[in-house]
């Protein structure tokens, strides 16, 4: 597998699975924001037996709380007692673009984020045939239609982003696999996808990258030059960390950040990751607020200027 098409995956397409232990009976809870099966949930998962590894005699257990985009793990999390040893996850930008779209303050000023650990790169995709390249993909004109999923997802986000840079008509999907479907298929010119939706298309050879949203080129993907190289000045990725209600005691805050960051360096997460086009990243609690916040300032003042949805009556 070479070129555009391909994933440098190779043998690690498979991540190397997580040694069982005994389990304790003191237990950790991890709330998630989404149903059982979706991304969010399957990504929380996936990287709790990581962070068992690192939280001696203590297990992860993932509850759902599913409702209003996440808005309602959030609401769970703040009720959560100050004794329980409990954290949520937070991907961006999904839980701040829901608050934006119900009208409710940013929950950033409810939570503290902890840590981020996992990115996904935007990539811009097209199927086999033309477009083959950015320049033909604009010659298009008005028949370039870029797919994209639906709003809240950090590719949606992006798409928006494209006014000025990439001027091309967009058509939001009900799913990211339902853009990518449209692309594959040819009933789009292109589509706008998480690296992480894009990539099993990609190794099988459905789909051509023909740029990634990325302020540098990905090791999943060698070949494929960056937007920036290509003139379009565009960075977006979905960022996947985890939070803390502001009750939550000084020890255990300080236990999950140690174990979170050394789960980043762990060479079987890594290649979960690129199984999945996904990269370790970490991000501390400082970053991480940082990052949150400027995702969250950009997002309300383009929603003031420019709703990517019907405002409410």
């Amino acid at each position: 597998m070479t070129g555009r098409r391909g994933l440098l995956l190779g043998a690690a397409a498979l991540a190397a699975p997580v040694p069982a232990r005994a389990r304790s009976s003191r237990s950790a809870e991890l709330l998630v924001g989404a149903a059982p099966g979706s991304p969010a949930d399957l990504w929380a998962r996936g990287v709790a037996p990581f962070l068992e590894r690192r939280l001696p005699r203590l297990a992860v257990t993932v509850r759902n709380q599913p409702g209003r985009g996440g808005l309602d793990a959030v609401a769970a999390l703040l009720a959560t007692p100050a004794e329980a040893m409990t954290f949520g996850s937070l991907t961006s930008p999904p839980l701040l673009v829901r608050a934006i779209e119900a009208g409710e303050p940013s929950p950033l000023t409810y939570l503290q984020p902890l840590a981020a650990l996992v990115e996904e790169p935007v990539v811009l995709v097209t199927g086999n045939g033309p477009p083959e390249t950015l320049a033909a993909l604009r010659a298009l004109g008005d028949k370039g239609v870029i797919g994209t999923p639906p709003s809240g997802s950090a590719a949606h986000v992006a798409s928006l982003r494209f006014d000025g840079r990439l001027d091309l008509p967009r058509l939001a999907f009900p799913s990211a696999a339902a853009a990518r479907q449209a692309a594959i298929a040819g009933n789009v010119a292109a589509a706008v996808i998480g690296l992480a939706d894009a990539s099993a298309a990609l190794r099988e050879g459905k789909l051509t990258a023909l740029g990634l949203a990325s302020t540098r080129r990905s090791t999943l993907l060698p070949d494929v030059p960056t937007l920036r190289e290509l003139g379009v000045d565009l960075v977006a990725a979905t960022l996947r960390g985890f939070t803390l209600p502001p009750s939550a005691p000084d020890p255990w805050r300080a236990t999950l950040l140690t174990a979170m960051e050394s789960v980043t360096a762990d060479t079987d997460l890594a290649a979960q990751c690129a199984a999945l086009g996904q990269t370790p990243r970490f991000l501390g609690p400082e970053a991480w607020t940082r990052t949150l916040t400027r995702i969250d300032e950009d997002l309300r003042r383009r929603w003031r200027d420019d709703p990517w949805l019907p405002r409410r009556a």
